[in-house]
């Protein structure tokens, strides 16, 4: 194996993670991304784009990964007491049998007397709700997926998930490396660069990463026309566009509707509960703005009002 410390942000570090599928990446290869994973890895066609260096990745500014890698090191801290286990700050692996398969690791446990070797520990902050509905007896696929992931490129045969639930509850979850399961995400990653290799494009898909890379593939919009009768893709893809945005318009008109039903109900009430259902409303109070110079007003906002309505159990 190969094992680099970079400064994590730094030009290097984000330089040698363009040229890999990360972790963090990998689970779009399995069809198995989640709100968990970074917007632009959650798109086969975004992260191809980005990876083939056709467009740069789009900003993340997620303030549950902000504070999960301001408290990593705390979490880290409690997993290496809880199970005393000496560990330090994890760096770049590359996976030497796979080029193009690397991942930066949260920490190395360097020592467990009941496993050979080191092992992986990824740290993890997940909401009570969320745990209890998600990770039921172990994590969710696409963690246990960059677990792996990270197995195969360290080498190590074993690792660990640390998770610290609602605040204040931590728990352990050990895993050793799964051969079949490591030789298909190898697999897969090296698919993917080979199809980048020779140009075989996934297909566009609905998400705001493909939007964001079709923006930076076509960045100038010129005043001119394109005849696309030859083309056997066109009409389906019009026509569909079509239908989506009738369907989109009837959707609209159906929700308008429903929420007007249900507004007039609640009256001057901001919650109403009962048959199951509760809703609750949510008042931006509005901005009166303030007086320009000269004349006229800054920063007027009308009163905005947002309904959540969600099924009592």
């Amino acid at each position: 194996m190969s094992f680099t410390k970079y400064v994590h942000d730094s030009k290097e570090w984000h330089a040698v993670r363009a040229r890999h599928v990360g972790s963090s990446e990998v689970s779009v290869l399995f069809d198995l991304a989640t709100e968990d994973t970074p917007a632009y890895a959650r798109s086969k066609f975004g992260l191809w784009h980005i990876k083939a260096g056709n467009a740069p990745p789009p900003p993340i500014d997620n303030p549950r990964v902000t504070w999960g890698t301001r408290l990593e090191a705390i979490i880290a801290e409690g997993a290496s007491e809880e199970n005393k286990w000496p560990i330090q700050k994890g760096g770049y692996f590359s996976d030497i049998t796979t080029p193009g398969l690397g991942c930066s690791l949260d920490y190395v446990i360097d020592y467990d007397p009941n496993e050979i070797g080191p092992g992986v520990l990824e740290i993890k902050n997940v909401d009570w709700l969320v745990h209890k509905k998600k990770w039921d007896t172990e994590p969710p696929p696409h963690i246990l997926l960059q677990l792996m992931h990270q197995l195969a490129a360290s080498g190590y045969q074993w690792g660990a998930v640390c998770c610290l639930v609602g605040g204040n509850d931590l728990r352990t979850y050990r895993y050793k490396a799964r051969p079949k399961l490591i030789a298909e995400i190898r697999r897969k990653v090296t698919a993917f660069w080979k199809s980048i290799d020779e140009g075989i494009e996934p297909t566009v898909d609905g998400s705001e990463t493909a939007s964001h890379v079709l923006r930076s593939l076509f960045p100038n919009v010129i005043d001119d026309a394109i005849d696309l009768s030859s083309n056997n893709e066109w009409s389906e893809a019009a026509h569909a566009f079509y239908e989506a945005g009738e369907a989109r318009k009837a959707a609209n008109a159906e929700y308008d509707l429903a929420k007007n039903r249900v507004v007039k109900l609640l009256g001057d009430r901001k919650r109403g509960y009962g048959g199951g259902w509760s809703v609750n409303t949510a008042i931006t109070p509005q901005n009166p703005g303030r007086e320009a110079r000269p004349g006229g007003l800054i920063g007027k906002k009308a009163e905005v009002r947002r309904y959540t309505v969600k099924e009592m159990t």
